[in-house]
C-alpha cells in the first residue's frame, strides 16, 4: 500500500510541470477531437469498502469468537482498459483487487483470532463523458469474487510436534477453520477524473460492492450447510491512476 502510495505522489509530481508546460496545446487538441478518444492504459485502485458486516459479527460474537471492524476494509489493486474506437467513448478492460483484516485477542490463556479476505476481479464496462479534460465515466464491473473467514482458537501456551495431532478427536484443542465463500461480483460506478497529461489520468469512483452466492465450503473439502447469511456488500469509493496515452480520434 504505502510502495503503491508513493508511486502515485512522484507520477503527480512529475506530471504537474508537463501539464502546465502542455496546456494551450493540449486543450485545443481536446477540443477538436470529432471521434471521441482514443487509446488506453492502466494503473492502481486503492479502494475503501464500507462493507456491511453486522450480521457477521453477530454471529461471531454469539460463538464466542473475536468480532472484525465494521467501520471498513481497504482494497488494493490494479486496472487497465482500451478504448473501443468502433462506438466513441465506451472502454472496456479488466480489474483486481484484495484486502484483509484480522481480530486477535487472549481471552484468559485462550488465544482467538479472526480474519476475513475479500478478493474480487472481472471485466469493465464504462461510457465516458468528456468536457475537456474532465470526464464523467459511467459503467461498471462485472465478475466474480470470494470470501475467506479463518476462525482460530487454541491454548495461549507453547507448542510441540507432538500435541499437535492428539489420538482420539475428543483430546483435540487447538481449532482453525477457513471458509470460503465464491460470489458473483457485479459494482456499478460512476467515475470522475482529470488528465493531468496526455499518459496520466486521475479519477475519483463512486460505487456499489454486490455480490451473490450463498455456497460455502470449509476447509477446501467439505459442504457445510445452515450457514447465515454473511453477505457484506457496500458503498466504496476508489482512487484510481491510469497511464497509458490518450489522444484525439481526428
Amino acid at each position: 500500500m504505502i510502495r503503491g502510495l508513493l508511486i502515485l505522489l512522484i507520477v503527480v509530481s512529475y506530471a504537474a510541470p508537463l501539464h502546465a508546460q502542455d496546456d494551450d496545446d493540449y486543450r485545443l487538441n481536446r477540443r477538436d477531437r470529432s471521434g471521441g478518444i482514443v487509446g488506453g492504459g492502466g494503473g492502481i485502485v486503492p479502494t475503501w469498502l464500507f462493507l456491511d458486516a453486522s450480521r457477521l459479527n453477530s454471529e461471531l460474537s454469539d460463538k464466542g469468537l473475536p468480532t472484525v471492524g465494521e467501520q471498513g476494509l481497504f482494497l488494493f489493486g490494479g486496472h487497465g482498459h482500451a478504448y473501443i474506437m468502433f462506438i466513441p467513448n465506451l472502454r472496456i478492460g479488466g480489474m483486481g483487487m484484495g484486502g484483509s483484516m484480522e481480530t486477535r485477542r487472549d481471552q484468559g490463556g485462550l488465544y482467538q483470532s479472526t480474519k476475513l479476505d475479500i478478493g474480487v476481479g472481472g471485466m469493465t464496462i464504462e461510457y465516458v463523458i468528456p468536457f475537456g479534460a474532465f470526464h464523467i465515466a459511467l459503467g461498471g464491473l462485472i465478475g466474480g469474487g470470494r470470501y475467506s473467514l479463518t476462525l482460530t482458537q487454541t491454548d495461549n501456551t507453547g507448542k510441540t510436534w507432538g500435541t499437535l495431532f492428539p489420538e482420539t478427536p475428543l483430546a483435540a484443542v487447538d481449532s482453525r477453520h477457513e471458509l470460503v465463500n465464491s460470489f458473483l461480483a457485479l459494482q456499478p460506478t460512476l467515475t470522475m477524473e482529470y488528465e493531468l497529461h496526455p499518459f496520466i489520468v486521475l479519477g475519483l469512483v463512486a460505487g456499489y460492492f454486490a455480490t451473490a452466492g450463498e455456497s460455502w465450503k470449509l476447509d477446501d473439502n467439505f459442504e457445510i450447510s445452515e450457514m447465515p447469511d454473511f453477505k457484506m456488500n457496500g458503498a466504496f469509493a476508489r482512487l484510481q491512476l491510469t497511464m497509458g496515452l490518450f489522444l484525439s480520434d481526428r
